[in-house]
């Protein structure tokens, strides 16, 4: 009887494996070199070989990272989804010292016809939107939108986050999300705010434009805004974007405009990025450029270089300049 028991039970767990569409995946990036943080936040840094976990996942392109996430036909033409995925894991091993182990993504979602609906922490609806408009993959080490606080994909990732994902309606993609107040530590309480996002992208062959807003998550802080632009000529591919984060004596985050440029060559990618926060609090300019390959299976080979500088803020290097760089792998799976 138990031999019964158990044969069954392993049926069972068989059966449910076949409906599950279940998989782990990740991303290593192997680099040398000196991010833009380092220059500016670490005392006496020098390049060094690095994965794409370390100094908070500031160095290399790409963040060092494994996850899980599943997909089960649970009826009624309706799909459960859920993906975990860990924070940066640095070259001594560690994931996202001091910080959550699935730092980067813990949400379970529905979806099915009328799109889809998640519930979680997962990337801002700004950023899953936006994303696509920086060429470079928002570099860790080097990104000009980034470290000028304009590119059009921020603010970063949300905690206890609901999002709903309309399904592609003739090119165009929408998407909402909404934060409660609540109990939430991880924002600077009692200052938190309720936030409420929304964004949307049309794509049309060669054309891809986009916007995005969300409230401010603090109640002295500033709205987020944002829209941006590409056109894909063949030769060539180019965007333009403008972030709005409110101005910075009034607890916002600046604005300013965000040009790019990606040429393929002979299987490469060269491009740039040029980022100017204009607020006069801040005025500063930033500028990546970058050239990589796929130099084998799921195996990308990379260069990248940033320059940093602000005629307001002294950084604590003692300058009110950086700059950094990094070349590397990066292997998918």
């Amino acid at each position: 009887m138990k031999k019964t028991a158990i044969s069954a039970a392993i049926l069972l767990a068989t059966a449910g494996a076949a409906q599950a569409q279940l998989s782990i995946y990740g991303l290593v990036d192997a680099s040398y070199g000196k991010s833009l943080y380092s220059d500016a936040f670490v005392p006496k840094s020098k390049a060094d070989f690095h994965s794409g976990g370390d100094n908070g996942s500031s160095e290399g392109n790409s963040t060092t990272r494994v996850g899980i996430k599943g997909s089960v036909d649970v009826g009624s033409g309706i799909k459960a989804n859920f993906r975990f995925e860990t924070g940066g894991i640095t070259s001594d091993g560690e994931v996202n010292p001091g910080g959550a182990f699935f730092n980067r993504q813990a949400w379970f979602g529905l979806s099915g016809s009328m799109g889809e609906l998640r519930l979680g922490r997962q990337d801002s609806v700004a950023f899953q939107q936006m994303i696509d408009f920086d060429f470079n993959g928002a570099s860790n080490g080097v990104s000009a939108g980034a470290y000028s606080a304009v590119g059009v994909w921020l603010p970063g990732r949300q905690s206890r986050s609901l999002q709903y994902i309309s399904p592609a309606m003739g090119g165009f993609v929408a998407q909402l999300g909404f934060q409660p107040k609540g109990d939430n530590l991880s924002r600077s309480e009692p200052n938190a705010k309720a936030v409420v996002s929304a964004a949307g992208k049309y794509t049309a062959g060669p054309l891809s434009v986009g916007a995005s807003y969300q409230t401010k998550s603090e109640s002295d802080g500033k709205a987020f805004a944002s829209v941006a632009g590409s056109y894909d000529f063949g030769a060539a591919k180019v965007m333009v974007g403008y972030a709005m984060g409110g101005k910075i004596a009034d607890g916002g985050t600046g604005s300013g405009p965000t040009l790019g440029v990606n040429i393929p060559v002979a299987g490469f990618n060269i491009g740039a990025h040029l980022s100017s926060n204009r607020d006069k609090d801040a005025k500063i300019t930033s500028i990546e450029g970058w050239v990589n390959k796929e130099v084998f299976k799921n195996t990308y080979a990379y260069a990248e270089i940033g320059k940093w500088d602000s005629d307001k803020i002294v950084l604590p290097n003692g300058t009110k300049k950086a700059s950094g760089y990094a070349a590397g792998l990066i292997f998918v799976f």
